[in-house]
């Protein structure tokens, strides 16, 4: 009977009594006040800890974001570059892949005895606007001889060894040949002139010469053959009163990309 008395059957005693009132009143629905003023009492300070961390929340995250895109746009244009080097050299090899497509058509179809040649360098230390090219004499190449690219002449042979050759090109002005005016078989002189390119002289006044007409070779140099085109007569350079008959001509061949 001692532990009715003792404090801690009071404080037993107590708590059942505060859990028998709780209980009544959940029963009668008398605590719901309470209840609902216990959940609603954190809300504002819930609503002031977002506002605060909601807006430290987006800055952290739009900085990673704009590293994100940074870091793309980066990425992106690295394959842009790469792209338009591969585009680049696409369109070259589709040129070089057209003109040898154009030289083994003439070479196919012409009547000459040819040498097929590449060149090797442009500018050549003994000539200005001469080319090197990587067949010689064991290929038959010598000097006196004509280069053709496309079927039209570009040069003539200067020099050759075993298995090189230098080419100078029609545009020099240390180059001729003899040529001749397609329309009439009228002969004549084709120069290279650093100023006009290409020179068409010694036509004969009584003789006739119009812008658009073509000139050949003559065939009269047995190194160089009968009618290889040259050129197209762009522009009558001389007058009446001169000796002879000049023009500029404008050769259908590319001397940057031979």
């Amino acid at each position: 009977m001692r532990f009715i008395y003792t404090k801690a059957f009071a404080i037993f005693s107590a708590c059942l009594a505060a859990l028998a009132v709780l209980v009544f009143l959940q029963a009668k629905g008398w605590l719901d006040p309470l209840k609902l003023a216990l959940l609603e009492s954190p809300r504002p300070i819930i609503i002031l800890v977002s506002d605060v961390t909601l807006p430290v929340k987006n800055f952290f995250a739009t900085i990673y974001q704009l590293k994100a895109i940074a870091l793309e746009n980066k990425q992106l244009s690295g394959r842009v570059s790469q792209l338009q080097q591969d585009m680049a050299q696409y369109q070259d090899v589709m040129r070089e892949n057209q003109d040898l497509r154009n030289e083994l058509g003439f070479v196919k179809t012409s009547q000459l005895s040819l040498a097929s040649c590449a060149v090797l360098s442009e500018n050549s230390f003994i000539q200005t606007n001469a080319v090197i090219l990587n067949c010689g004499t064991d290929q038959g190449v010598g000097p006196g001889q004509a280069m053709l690219s496309g079927g039209f002449l570009a040069g003539k042979i200067v020099s050759a060894g075993p298995h090189t050759s230098t080419a100078l090109l029609i545009t020099a002005s240390g180059f001729s040949t003899d040529g001749s005016v397609s329309q009439t078989g009228q002969s004549a002189i084709v120069m290279g002139s650093f100023s006009s390119g290409i020179i068409l002289d010694q036509v004969p006044q009584t003789s006739a010469l119009q812008t658009g007409w073509l000139v050949v070779t003559a065939g009269i140099n047995p190194q160089v053959p009968k009618n290889i085109v040259i050129g197209q007569v762009s522009q009558i350079l001389s007058s009446g009163n001169d000796l002879f008959k000049r023009a500029a001509l404008i050769s259908p061949v590319d001397f940057s990309n031979l």
